[in-house]
């Protein structure tokens, strides 16, 4: 796992997590996921969704379940068409008490915007993400701004091929490492780098799927989150999930089409960011947030 080493042997490392991660994606398609792992066979706009495996309906458990995640859990879904549908069940209860546990950032820094995702919107992102375009299970997946990992352990949980986190602080990567630990989670690593300067060309259209929460530029680096963008579009070989302020909607979908990518909101995000930094005056602010796919 490659977690925060000095400046000069950083590249030497990435470059062998890169050589690692081709020799791990030869091993999964001999082992018979060749069809996961080609871009030629991933879904398409207007493809079918995957069905989850537990179905449409629930079940007096399931139900009591979803009821307790959404009393216990700040923040819910909006829906932005019909084709949207959750299916509260068990495994979407066990991923959200996974992303309850994750560790926090002990000294978040207000340059990168460092704010954990909510575990109730993370969770139904990610059991959206697979029940419905079956985008990470079996699939080479990539966090851009991993941060303290939650993502990423809930990508690893859904049976991701491999989870690669990206993320240039050093603080966050420690704690990263300590979720992966905790969460005994084996298919992770990470890659400590600025992924918006130095990220290698070689991984470039290496990942199915990636997964991110960027800064949303509001503390003196506007249009951070397109750059992001442009960066997860750069390495993903078919799909982009990404949350972006639903003010900025026009302007994100008109960017993505100038790249080449059609994006979808596939829901509308309400949660309260609690109160990080000093400057904040509130005990929490509501923020509206779209939920993207974007297909390259």
């Amino acid at each position: 796992m490659a977690f925060p080493q000095p400046n000069a042997q950083r590249e030497i490392a990435n470059r062998k997590i890169l050589e690692e991660l081709q020799l791990k994606k030869q091993l999964l398609l001999k082992q018979g996921v060749a069809s996961t792992l080609n871009s030629s066979a991933l879904p398409v706009l207007g493809s079918t969704p995957v069905q989850g495996s537990d179905g449409h309906s629930m079940n007096s458990v399931q139900r009591a379940a979803l009821q307790t995640a959404n009393t216990q859990s700040t923040g819910f879904f909006i829906s932005q068409d019909s084709s949207f549908v959750m299916f509260p069940c068990l495994k979407l209860k066990h991923i959200e008490e996974r992303l309850q546990c994750i560790s926090e950032f002990e000294k978040p820094k207000i340059l990168l915007e460092q704010y954990v995702t909510p575990s109730h919107l993370g969770s139904h992102m990610l059991y959206t993400i697979q029940s419905q375009y079956g985008d990470i299970g079996g699939k080479l997946v990539a966090d851009l701004g991993s941060g303290c990992g939650a993502l990423s352990v809930g990508a690893a949980v859904l049976d991701a091929a491999l989870v690669v986190g990206f993320e240039i602080d050093s603080d966050a990567l420690s704690t990263y490492l300590e979720n992966v630990i905790d969460h005994e989670v084996a298919n992770i690593d990470a890659v400590q780098c600025d992924v918006l300067k130095n990220l290698p060309r070689r991984f470039d259209k290496l990942f199915n799927t990636v997964l991110m929460n960027p800064p949303f530029g509001t503390k003196h680096n506007a249009g951070i989150d397109m750059k992001f963008l442009e960066t997860a579009l750069r390495l993903s070989n078919n799909a982009v999930y990404s949350l972006h302020k639903s003010s900025t909607r026009d302007h994100v979908l008109k960017y993505a089409d100038s790249l080449g990518a059609k994006g979808e909101v596939l829901a509308e995000l309400r949660y309260d960011l609690p109160s990080s930094y000093k400057f904040h005056k509130k005990n929490s602010v509501d923020i509206k947030v779209d939920f993207y796919r974007f297909l390259v």
